[in-house]
């Protein structure tokens, strides 16, 4: 079976210089699917940056980085388009826009990829909202809302 996520000798550092900061240095890992993985560390260890390399969010330095078969480093915006679009995220800190309400911003996604209808955009966000237990919230904006909501 192929891994979901596959990583090899990764490496990545953030700044330049005297002030370049090193934090990942030649990770490897596959993650299969079915799998649960929990990742946990002090801050700065490199969490958040595995993820958003991972998620085609950032940019893989050296190393390689394969999610759904689909190789990141050096990936054009096309294959980095097409592996966010299978891929979600739960932000700590939600982005959620002040002025939605729930439904809405679950469905403005959708209307990245193109036109949508409004009625499939907000039957398509009820039902992501069921499916998390949310759908009495939909109506609701995000200073309604509890953070883990």
């Amino acid at each position: 079976m192929e891994p979901l996520l596959q990583i090899r000798d990764l490496h990545h550092a953030f700044g330049a210089g005297n002030v370049r900061r090193s934090v990942l240095h030649g990770l490897n890992a596959d993650l299969f699917p079915g799998e649960i993985v929990l990742l946990t560390g002090p801050s700065g260890a490199g969490k958040t940056t595995i993820l958003t390399l991972a998620g085609a969010l950032r940019s893989v330095q050296s190393g390689s980085v394969r999610v759904f078969g689909e190789e990141l480093f050096g990936a054009g915006p096309a294959v980095l388009l097409g592996v966010r679009r299978r891929i979600g995220f739960i932000f700590q800190n939600p982005n959620l826009l002040a002025a939605l309400t729930a439904w809405q911003n679950v469905a403005l996604p959708l209307s990245w990829a193109g036109p949508v209808d409004p009625s499939t955009a907000r039957e398509c966000a009820l039902e992501q909202l069921r499916l998390v237990g949310l759908a009495d919230h939909a109506d609701k904006i995000p200073d309604q809302l509890s953070g883990g909501q």
